[in-house]
């Protein structure tokens, strides 16, 4: 059933501390957390009120259950031992979105020319055991040849590697847990090689961001975040879209109570979400390479989901030689620094500001 919706009804509904993300839960039971989130949110939309306002936002409320209810049988599916019937049930919820997606923002070009203008600037800290120089490859991707040491992560399943990134360096280290009092760290800016014509490569990157917060919030010109939202989310487009992408927003956003736990169940829906973009990719479209990145705010903790955005892009393909056991296609889409210590400036920040001034930047094969 399409119906409209106000400006204010929205508001009522998504301005409910119920529902902001990122969620935090008991870790005993996750397939019953969701249900209830679930049923809380679409009790709010069947008791929308009749708002006289001008400005209306389209929505389809059979399509909502209907992706609350595949994304909920996926789960089930999962926690019951049927990861395929889980994947081709997540699938089917993806059918849905797609076809009213809430920003998928295109980063390539087929413009011939050398120099884009791209302001984004993403960072990658790692770990590392000796005070020694390292070139670029060790701050990419984990190797295809150290397969074993890749966990399970949000996005990315263990023995799979994926690279992830993020907008400033404080937030790269709260999320490895950086401690530079017993640990060594190098860092390194990354650039996305935007011109297709020169890369082979189609590079879009899916918005799961966007919180309920942000639309309520008041937020001066010099927040972080808002300042990374590269269009308004003040349109009926965005706000009817996003009733519709919230339930998958938020079955990704769940803070994991125990994280020494092997198997984590907030991962289930974020790693069906990876499996699905690895698909998508799997064939060139149009001559060009795929990569499809996800763009989301952290889940490590309130504090750091308000700190910038993190970015996940998954390996592809085979590696490129027993020299560079690395994704070929993440190879050729992203340009970054040598890595910086950052035990070599006096704080995070001044570290952050040389690796935004560095400017000498290339692919880890040159």
């Amino acid at each position: 059933m399409i119906i409209d919706i106000s400006d204010n009804t929205f508001k009522n509904i998504f301005d409910d501390e119920k529902l902001f993300l990122p969620l935090k839960w008991d870790g005993i039971d996750f397939l019953t957390t969701i249900e209830k989130l679930y049923k809380h949110y679409i009790n709010k939309l069947e008791k929308l009120s009749d708002e006289h306002d001008y400005k209306y936002i389209r929505t389809n409320i059979f399509d909502i259950k209907s992706v609350c209810g595949l994304i909920r049988n996926s789960i089930e599916y999962y926690l019951d031992g049927f990861p395929s019937k889980a994947y081709y049930t997540f699938d089917e919820a993806m059918r849905i979105l797609m076809d009213n997606q809430l920003k998928i923002y295109q980063k390539s070009t087929s413009k011939n020319i050398e120099n884009i203008n791209d302001a984004l600037d993403l960072f990658r800290v790692a770990c590392v055991l000796e005070n020694i120089p390292y070139d670029r490859s060790r701050v990419f991707h984990t190797p295809y040849t150290l397969r074993s040491k890749v966990n399970t992560n949000r996005y990315s399943i263990a023995g799979y590697p994926s690279l992830y990134l993020a907008t400033n360096i404080d937030l790269c280290c709260e999320e490895i847990h950086y401690n530079p009092h017993s640990s060594l760290a190098i860092a390194a800016k990354y650039k996305l090689e935007r011109n297709e014509k020169y890369n082979n490569t189609h590079i879009s990157v899916i918005e799961l961001a966007v919180k309920p917060q942000d639309f309520f919030e008041e937020r001066t010109t010099n927040d972080y975040r808002q300042r990374y939202f590269d269009q308004s989310l003040d349109t009926a487009q965005v706000k009817g879209a996003y009733l519709l992408w919230y339930p998958l927003i938020a079955a990704c956003s769940y803070i994991r109570p125990n994280k020494s736990d092997p198997f984590a169940a907030e991962y289930i829906i974020p790693q069906l979400l990876m499996q699905w973009v690895r698909i998508e990719i799997a064939e060139p479209r149009n001559g060009f390479d795929q990569l499809i990145g996800i763009r989301y705010f952290s889940c490590a903790s309130i504090k750091a989901s308000e700190m910038g955005f993190n970015y996940v892009f998954p390996a592809s393909g085979k590696q490129k030689s027993s020299k560079y056991p690395y994704c070929p296609v993440l190879m050729k889409a992203f340009k970054l620094t040598k890595p910086h210590y950052l035990s070599e400036y006096h704080d995070l920040w001044e570290c952050e500001q040389g690796l935004r001034n560095d400017c000498d930047m290339n692919f880890i094969d040159s």
